[in-house]
C-alpha cells in the first residue's frame, strides 16, 4: 500500500514538473515572438523614416533635372546624383517610384522601403480640385461645374419635382452648383442660379438644412451643416442639396432608379471619380483621364453640348497621342512621351489625329509641377513579413525650400 501510494505520489510529482516546463517553454516561446514583433515592428517604424527622407530628397530636387537628351551619359548622370531618374520621371511625368530599396544593402534581411510619389490632381482617381470650384476659387466655376455635369449625361434644361420641404420644379443643375457654392463659401447668403443670371435663388444654406431635417426627422448624428471651407473627401458632396436627392449624379445610374430611362429620367455617368480636394484646377494633360479633360473649356464644346462624340473625340486623341512618338529626338525605349508644352500639345494632337483643341484649353491644362503643386506620397515599408504604409499629401514651401506635409495616414 506505502508503495503504491508512493508511486502516484512521484507520478504526480512527474506531472506537475511536466506542466510546469510545458508552460515555462510555452512563455519562452511567446516572448521570442513578441521580441521578434517587436523587433520588427521597430525596423518597418525605422522604415518609414528612410522612405520620408529619400521623398524628400526627390521633392527638393526634381526641379533641377534636365530632360533627356541623345547624348547624355548615364552613368555619369549616376556618379553626380542617384536619384536623377526619380527626379527626372516626377518632373516631366507627373510621377516617381523609388525602390524598393535595402536598407542596409549588405544585409538582405534588413527590410526594404518604396516610395511612390505623384501630383496630387493627377491620376484617374485625383482629378480637379472640387474646393476651387466655387464662386471664391476658379471664376469660370459655373461653366466648369455645367461641363462636368453635362459630360456626365445630365442636360442643363433638365428639371425636376424637388422631393423637400420647398417643392415644385427646379432646374437641376442650377440646385446642384449653387448649393455646392453655398456649402463650400464663408458666408451665409443663399446664391442665385448661377447659369440663369440669378432668376432663383437655389442654393441652401444652413437654414435650408435645418428646416430639411426636421421635415424629414433626420436623425441629430446624421445630420450636416454647410462646412463654409474645404471639404476634406469628394464622399461629402453626397450631403449637398440636389446630390443627396439625386445621388446618381454623383455614383451613376438613372436619376430616378424606380422608373424607366427617358429623357426626364437620364443614365447618368457619375462625376465623383473627376474630383479631388487637394491641388488646383488644371488638368495635368500629361496623367489624367477622358472624363477629366471633359471638364476643360476648348475640349468639351460649351457651345454645342449635345455634340458629345465630338468631345469625347478630342479628349480621346490627347490621351492616346502621348503613346505617339514624336517627330523630334526623344528616348525611343520609352513607351509613352509627356507633352512639354501647350504648342507641342497642338502640334502632336493635330498630326495624330483629325481634331482641333480650342485656345480656351491653355489655361485650364498643366503639363509639370510647379511651386503650386501639392503631392502625394506613398510609403511602404517591408520586413520579414511585416509591412507598413503611410500615405500623405505634402507641398514644397518656396520660401525654405523645406517639405510640409497636408495629411499624414498611417495604416
Amino acid at each position: 500500500m506505502k508503495r503504491a501510494s508512493a508511486l502516484l505520489m512521484a507520478l504526480w510529482i512527474i506531472a506537475v514538473l511536466s506542466v510546469m516546463v510545458l508552460s515555462f517553454a510555452t512563455e519562452a516561446h511567446l516572448q521570442t515572438g513578441i521580441n521578434v514583433y517587436v523587433r520588427e515592428r521597430n525596423r518597418v517604424n525605422r522604415l518609414m523614416d528612410a522612405g520620408r527622407v529619400l521623398g524628400e530628397v526627390v521633392l527638393l530636387g526634381y526641379e533641377d533635372a534636365k530632360e533627356w537628351s541623345e547624348g547624355e551619359d548615364e552613368d555619369d548622370l549616376l556618379e553626380d546624383d542617384r536619384w536623377y531618374r526619380e527626379k527626372r520621371a516626377l518632373k516631366f511625368e507627373s510621377k516617381c517610384t523609388v525602390g524598393p530599396i535595402l536598407l542596409d544593402e549588405e544585409d538582405p534581411d534588413s527590410g526594404t522601403v518604396t516610395v511612390e510619389i505623384s501630383i496630387a490632381n493627377s491620376g484617374e482617381k485625383n482629378g480637379i480640385n472640387v474646393n476651387e470650384l466655387y464662386s471664391g476659387g476658379d471664376q469660370n466655376y459655373a461653366l466648369r461645374w455645367q461641363m462636368i455635369l453635362q459630360s456626365s449625361g445630365l442636360m442643363q434644361e433638365l428639371e425636376v419635382e424637388m422631393d423637400d420641404h420647398e417643392g415644385g420644379r427646379k432646374n437641376l443643375m442650377n440646385v446642384l452648383i449653387a448649393s455646392w457654392n453655398d456649402w463650400r463659401d464663408e458666408d451665409d447668403t443663399v446664391s442665385a442660379s448661377p447659369l440663369e443670371d440669378g432668376l432663383n435663388d437655389d442654393g441652401a444654406e444652413a437654414a435650408w438644412y435645418e428646416e430639411e431635417d426636421e421635415h424629414d426627422d433626420t436623425a441629430e448624428e446624421d445630420r450636416r451643416r454647410p462646412r463654409n471651407g474645404s471639404i476634406p473627401d469628394v464622399q461629402e458632396l453626397a450631403s449637398v442639396r440636389g446630390f443627396r436627392d439625386f445621388p446618381a449624379v454623383l455614383t451613376g445610374g438613372l436619376l430616378y432608379p424606380d422608373r424607366d430611362e427617358s429623357p426626364e429620367n437620364p443614365r447618368l455617368r457619375g462625376i465623383i471619380n473627376v474630383f479631388g480636394t487637394t491641388g488646383g484646377v488644371k488638368v495635368n494633360v500629361n496623367d489624367c483621364s477622358v472624363e477629366q479633360l471633359l471638364t476643360v473649356p476648348g475640349i468639351y464644346n460649351e457651345e454645342d453640348p449635345e455634340d458629345q462624340m465630338e468631345s469625347e473625340e478630342v479628349a480621346r486623341a490627347i490621351v492616346d497621342t502621348l503613346k505617339v512618338m514624336p517627330d523630334y529626338d526623344v528616348d525611343e525605349t520609352r513607351s509613352w512621351w509627356p507633352y512639354k508644352d501647350w504648342q507641342d500639345l497642338c502640334a502632336r494632337v493635330s498630326d495624330a489625329a483629325d481634331v482641333e483643341i480650342g485656345n480656351d484649353a491653355s489655361q485650364y491644362l498643366c503639363y509639370q509641377p510647379d511651386s503650386s503643386s501639392v503631392f502625394k506620397m506613398r510609403i511602404t515599408g517591408s520586413s520579414m513579413g511585416m509591412k507598413r504604409e503611410v500615405n500623405c499629401e505634402c507641398y514644397v514651401n518656396s520660401k525654405d525650400k523645406k517639405v510640409r506635409y497636408i495629411k499624414w495616414r498611417e495604416d
